[in-house]
């Protein structure tokens, strides 16, 4: 990797992104939204491009020749309209494919485990598991940003990766900042008693997972790679380090039977009366923290030398101290 572009470049995973490929020297264009604010670590070092995913062949001369595109840019809520998320998601997808093969430049795509939709709770997941079906917008659109990927690799000739990342916490995500919270505000945050996998990458570990798929030599076009820490963190441990990292009151638990049951009650009233934001409870969040599924990477491990290297205690030293500055 050289000349570098990625798309979603101010979004949470895409600073951590172009953080790590400074870092290894590459030459970083961002793709960013009109009056989207620049991170000042970036200083000079960082290319920036203002427009629309969905319009990359109005920048494309502006964006460059690149050996490697990033692809991050994507509706990242359990919520919304599946118009909404295929047409962002979905069509910016087909845009970043478009600029990939003008440059004939490697294309690193990173969808979700959600992804595998109804077929999270079945224990074991990795790439050879059959994807189920989506119950949500999001997991919709993520399964089809698979297939228009592969789509391109078959017929296209497209030198594609698709990164397949599990739970993404950190300091500035969403199972961070939401938690936060529901814990402030004494809201069930646990489903049923959390005793089971949790399914976390740190997003320092994906990132490095995402640099090797750009960069490493002999990976097959079209390949998936399922991205986690390794299991041993339950939902329960990690809530409670969360809040005692933060000096929040211990989680509180909505029965999972319960929580199960209102998901597509609460789904159903919420798209009935058009409400912006996402139920308390929605079977997306349900199929992530209230069941049993383990993300395994080890085909990562062994194909791209993927190891991660944050602990959860070191995230949450990292969490504290970026909390004790707000």
């Amino acid at each position: 990797m050289k000349n570098v572009f990625v798309t979603g470049a101010g979004g949470f995973i895409g600073r951590h992104l172009v953080a790590q490929l400074l870092e290894q020297g590459c030459n970083v264009i961002a793709l960013m939204l009109p009056g989207e604010p620049v991170p000042q670590s970036w200083g000079d070092r960082v290319r920036t491009v203002t427009g629309d995913v969905r319009k990359l062949d109005a920048v494309s001369e502006e964006i460059g020749a690149v050996d490697t595109i990033f692809h991050l840019a994507a509706v990242v809520s359990d919520w919304g309209s599946r118009q909404e998320h295929v047409d962002i998601t979905v069509r910016g997808t087909e845009q970043a494919i478009l600029l990939a093969l003008k440059w004939d430049a490697r294309f690193v795509v990173t969808t979700s485990i959600a992804a595998f939709a109804s077929a999270m709770g079945s224990g074991r997941l990795d790439e050879s598991t059959p994807r189920g079906v989506p119950s949500s917008s999001y997991e919709f659109a993520k399964q089809q940003q698979e297939d228009v990927t592969l789509q391109a690799v078959r017929e296209l000739g497209l030198n594609a990766v698709i990164i397949r990342p599990a739970n993404v916490y950190g300091v500035g995500s969403v199972w961070v900042n939401r938690f936060h919270e529901f814990l402030s505000e004494k809201k069930p945050a646990l489903m049923g008693s959390g005793e089971w996998d949790a399914g976390l990458v740190h997003v320092r570990n994906l990132v490095n997972a995402m640099t090797l798929a750009g960069s490493k030599d002999g990976i097959e076009s079209g390949e998936i790679f399922v991205i986690s820490d390794g299991q041993g963190v339950t939902w329960k441990q990690y809530l409670d380090a969360l809040s005692q990292t933060l000096s929040l009151p211990q989680p509180k638990s909505i029965p999972n039977g319960v929580a199960r049951v209102l998901a597509p009650v609460l789904e159903f009233f919420g798209n009935l009366f058009g409400l912006k934001k996402a139920p308390p409870v929605t079977r997306l969040a349900y199929r992530l923290t209230g069941v049993e599924s383990i993300f395994d990477a080890s085909k990562a491990q062994k194909l791209l030398g993927y190891q991660p290297t944050v602990t959860l205690d070191e995230a949450m030293q990292e969490i504290r101290q970026a909390y004790s500055q707000a």
